[in-house]
């Protein structure tokens, strides 16, 4: 009996060795691979070999350039393309690519610039990841620089939950310097089919705005419930109480008309109705009845004109003002 109970401890603090030195492997990161018809993204499970961030970064690097196993999947970078290198600085990692990226189609472009973020951006120390392109800044198909990218510039796991990827450029209102009006910013995202078009908006203004001259109308911590799109165009926005709350330094017309000028953009809508669980919102000082769909308020939009053609324009019309006669020369 002394003998069994002695090989059940032994056999049971051998298991408890071998537990506990799993528990410093990393095996809850995963390596995203395009599908091999390039219908999306798929992640599959990966666990490193090591936990330092430089080596972890440089693993998840060539894991991205690997063939997988798997014949559904095929390598992330491709075969033309090169990870040169690559340095982190306040947790922005540049990814400095060479060869062949400029000839890949726009649609298997986003899906391969999503895949080596949203790999990248689960490593401790990575917050966002920039690509270069032969030396110079990715851009979009409009030749404009695409920046700083992180999980959330990829609306969703577009290759698990969709068969297609779709970009759309919205026009968002968000609050003035001062909170009196409200100001557009453009920005362009990327989205799986099965995201409304303007569930997309609401999440993108509880995002809050790019640019620091504009502040967020939106309280913050409101959570959008529900959102649909009536027959006759009128958008149903269905908030939690968070959004009965004020926004510092914002008037509450601004926090209404953010929302309902960000939907109108859209061509489908004509109308919008903002409700609280379900309910007319008791939003005080507001100029418009909230119990019905509002309409679009174009007074409350603020042209802001970029300070230098401000300038530049003053300078042209004082200019204008002087007679200008030739000096003949003696």
């Amino acid at each position: 009996m002394k003998r069994l109970l002695s090989l059940i401890l032994t056999i049971t603090l051998a298991l408890s060795m071998v537990s506990c030195g799993s528990k410093t492997e990393k095996s809850d990161y995963q390596i995203y691979y395009l599908k091999s018809d390039k219908a999306g993204i798929v992640p599959k499970d990966y666990t490193f070999q090591s936990d330092d961030t430089a080596e972890m970064v440089e693993e998840a690097i060539n894991e991205l350039a690997e063939s997988p196993d798997d014949i559904d999947y095929i390598n992330t970078i491709p075969s033309e393309v090169e990870a040169k290198s690559w340095e982190i600085n306040d947790g922005n990692l540049s990814l400095y690519l060479v060869g062949g990226y400029d000839s890949l189609d726009t649609y298997t472009e986003i899906l391969v610039r999503a895949a080596i973020v949203k790999t990248l951006v689960q490593i401790d120390g990575v917050e966002s990841v920039s690509i270069y392109v032969n030396d110079a800044p990715l851009a979009d198909s409009n030749g404009d620089s695409v920046g700083a990218m992180t999980a959330d510039t990829f609306i969703e796991d577009f290759g698990q939950e969709t068969d297609s990827l779709l970009s759309s450029e919205l026009t968002l209102y968000f609050a003035s310097a001062d909170g009196m009006s409200t100001v557009a910013e453009t920005r362009e995202v990327y989205y799986s089919r099965n995201v409304t078009i303007e569930r997309l908006v609401i999440e993108q203004l509880l995002k809050g705005p790019d640019s620091d001259e504009l502040l967020s109308a939106i309280p913050p911590g409101t959570k959008l419930n529900s959102i649909s799109v009536s027959e006759n165009g009128v958008c149903i926005v269905n908030f939690d109480a968070a959004i009965e709350s004020t926004v510092t330094g914002v008037t509450e017309n601004v926090t209404v008309y953010s929302i309902v000028n960000s939907l109108t953009e859209l061509d489908n809508i004509k109308q919008v109705q903002i409700l609280v669980n379900g309910d007319t919102p008791h939003i005080s000082n507001v100029d418009v009845d909230l119990s019905s769909s509002i309409s679009r308020n174009e007074d409350i939009i603020n042209e802001l004109v970029d300070q230098e053609e401000e300038d530049e324009e003053l300078y042209l019309e004082d200019d204008s003002d002087f007679d200008y006669t030739e000096t003949e020369e003696q």
